[in-house]
């Protein structure tokens, strides 16, 4: 009885534990910096955009006044260290740093203000907008 308990505990925590990931995730990102090989680079054009299981990327683009978006879903491991984001299509991947329509980041941190995500030999920092 004790074990039964005991992992009805763990698995409500870990429940718990991704509900509460995905609620820090929620809402709009601002990229400030990348890093790669010790450069950093400021950004200020690029947001990402998360609601429950929906992803966003979204682009300003200054010399057109406009903004450009790409819509897809974003999925958590289950230990809340990685995100994979998926775009419907590749249309934005040539104004973007992303090689193909789907990417996972390692989540290095992420709390109500700041988010550090990581792929592919770069850092990238946001802000919550």
């Amino acid at each position: 009885m004790k074990r039964m308990m005991m992992a009805a505990a763990l698995a409500l925590s870990a429940l718990t534990a991704c509900d509460k990931m995905t609620t820090d995730f929620e809402g709009k990102w601002q990229l400030k910096t990348i890093e790669a090989d010790g450069v950093q680079t400021e950004v200020d054009t690029v947001w990402f955009n998360f609601q429950t299981s929906l992803f966003m990327y979204q682009l300003y683009e200054p010399r057109n006044d406009a903004y450009r978006y790409a819509y897809g879903l974003n999925y958590f491991n289950d230990e809340g260290t990685e995100v994979r984001l998926e775009l419907n299509d590749d249309k934005l991947l040539p104004q973007t740093d992303w090689t193909s329509r789907i990417r996972t980041f390692a989540i290095e941190e992420v709390s109500r203000k700041r988010l550090v995500l990581k792929s592919e030999g770069k850092t990238y920092y946001f802000n919550k907008f």
